[in-house]
């Protein structure tokens, strides 16, 4: 079976994305798949590094992207004087982090192609990466989420009344980055101010909501496999700031994850119950596929679980949150495909009509039809 590990692109998570695909490729080489690294290019284009599961390959200035490469159709071709076949994709297994790779805009692509793909689809993935899109949906859905306001970068007067009105402090996020990319806490009005100039760096739309003072941040996964969505046990990451930073889940040392963890989290059981099947809802409700991690903030004076994101492909695709199963990296990866194959084996075929037989005839319906009796 040929499997196209796809990762890389122009999000601030690219480097994420790279280690996540290293890793992933790596697990997959234990089984009987035939592994296509896709490297999306920062600039454009498609790549596939020589060596794509050494790091090193992509570390420094002369940091190898491979040869270029496309698509077409479910066909993976060389570029170059002349075009070559490579191999026809059976799936694809997204290692994408943030921008075009998780917003949908690939998912898009690679069903153009008719090409398996193991993520959500194109519509909850846009839905998931738009913060405020995303609060909208989970609340609808009767989830707790913390209340918020959207400020454009030309409206940033909104922030200051909210402000007024809901009090300090506030978290200030960039509407579609992950990674806490952009995020920052504001205690006053002057880093109210420095917390929008950062967040507009990475996005032209910010989102303004109520910060907790005393949370402790749960981490959750589900996977659908066959007709069942498994649910992980909650994690709790263990870290010594007020929120994790982008340097405290992958920066300190080295890992893809909070300097600590406490898997499972030791948590009262409402509040376990309430993040799984939370979770569970959003997942099912959305019609997701593949490994997504749900974050969420507990508010440790009143007890209040708050959905605070979904992750539709989370750094290590979730791995580490299913080893209480008994399910590890290897097998997770190889149960994603096996659903993103059946998922699109099971796809309903295209409505066919004979309107344009009919136009194309010249009969009194064709006439009709054509004077807008569709």
């Amino acid at each position: 079976m040929n499997i196209a590990v796809i990762y890389g692109g122009d999000s601030c998570e690219r480097d994420v994305s790279v280690i996540t695909a290293v890793q992933t490729m790596k697990l997959l080489n234990k089984f009987a798949y035939r592994v296509y690294p896709v490297l999306l290019g920062e600039h454009g284009g498609m790549f596939m590094p020589a060596h794509a599961d050494d790091i090193r390959t992509y570390i420094g200035e002369k940091a190898d992207v491979g040869e270029a490469v496309f698509f077409k159709g479910k066909t993976l071709c060389k570029s170059g004087r002349f075009m070559r076949r490579l191999a026809e994709i059976d799936c694809a297994l997204l290692c994408t982090h943030g921008g075009a790779g998780e917003n949908g805009a690939l998912q898009g692509f690679l069903e153009l192609c008719g090409i398996p793909y193991t993520s959500p689809g194109v519509e909850a993935s846009a839905i998931c990466m738009n913060k405020l899109t995303s609060k909208s949906v989970f609340a609808a859905l009767g989830v707790n989420v913390l209340p918020a306001v959207k400020v454009r970068k030309g409206e940033r007067e909104r922030a200051f009344e909210y402000a007024r009105g809901q009090g300090y402090p506030l978290m200030v996020k960039p509407a579609r980055q992950g990674s806490s990319i952009g995020i920052d806490m504001a205690a006053d009005e002057e880093q109210l101010r420095k917390a929008l100039d950062v967040a507009f760096e990475f996005d032209g739309t910010a989102l303004v909501e109520r910060a907790l003072t005393d949370f402790t941040e749960i981490n959750c996964a589900c996977v659908k496999y066959g007709q069942e969505v498994l649910v992980s046990s909650p994690e709790r990451p263990v870290c010594w700031r007020e929120f994790l930073t982008f340097e405290d889940k992958y920066l300190r040392g080295g890992k893809m994850s909070a300097p600590g963890r406490e898997f499972p989290a030791n948590l009262p059981a409402p509040q376990r119950e309430y993040i799984q099947k939370s979770a569970l809802k959003v997942y099912s409700e959305l019609e997701m596929k593949g490994v997504v991690r749900f974050d969420f903030l507990l508010d440790n004076a009143s007890g209040e679980v708050y959905l605070n994101e979904a992750n539709t492909i989370p750094g290590s695709l979730g791995n580490y949150l299913w080893t209480d199963k008994g399910i590890d990296g290897c097998r997770l990866a190889d149960m994603m495909i096996e659903q993103a194959l059946a998922e699109s084996a099971a796809q309903k075929p295209a409505y066919r009509s004979d309107i344009l037989e009919v136009f194309g005839s010249g009969s009194a319906n064709a006439c009709k039809i054509g004077r807008g009796h569709l």
